[in-house]
């Protein structure tokens, strides 16, 4: 097998070691997985709509729903009615939820210490461009 083919895989089992690292310290914390991605993705897209977000997660919209019910119940995300569409919600994370956020800060920094230990800050800089370029050539609609 080429290196080059063993790139695809190299990146995915990173990818993975590095979520099972970062779910078993959130788990010690009481976060889920589930729990955690709301959290973090609203974090980074605040008014987004119930529908959309499912579709970054990668679940069923009824699941999320679910999820959001309980982070809705316990005071950490806020369903607003869009002004355009009353059909439609968007999605904002309370001030209650900043503990919560700091705390997944905090975890995900640990795991990223752990993952880069051993790296020169140059060699961390030129991996951040090279998945970079990788992003934008697979964000290309048109390959």
């Amino acid at each position: 097998m080429s290196s080059d083919a063993t790139v695809g895989f190299g990146l995915h089992d990173v990818a993975r070691m590095m979520r099972r690292d970062f779910d078993s310290r959130a788990r010690e914390q009481g976060l889920t997985r589930a729990r955690w991605q709301v959290l973090w993705y609203l974090a980074r897209s605040e008014g987004i709509y119930q529908a959309a977000l499912a579709e970054l997660l990668g679940v069923a919209p009824i699941s999320l729903t679910r999820q959001l019910d309980r982070l809705e119940e316990e005071g950490l995300v806020e369903r607003r009615a869009d002004p355009q569409d009353r059909r439609r919600y968007r999605l904002y994370l309370t001030t209650q939820a900043q503990p919560a956020l700091d705390n997944l800060r905090q975890l995900a920094a640990q795991t990223r210490e752990r993952a880069l230990a051993g790296l020169g800050e140059g060699d961390i800089e030129a991996l951040q461009r090279m998945l970079n370029v990788m992003r934008a050539n697979l964000c290309d609609k048109a390959g």
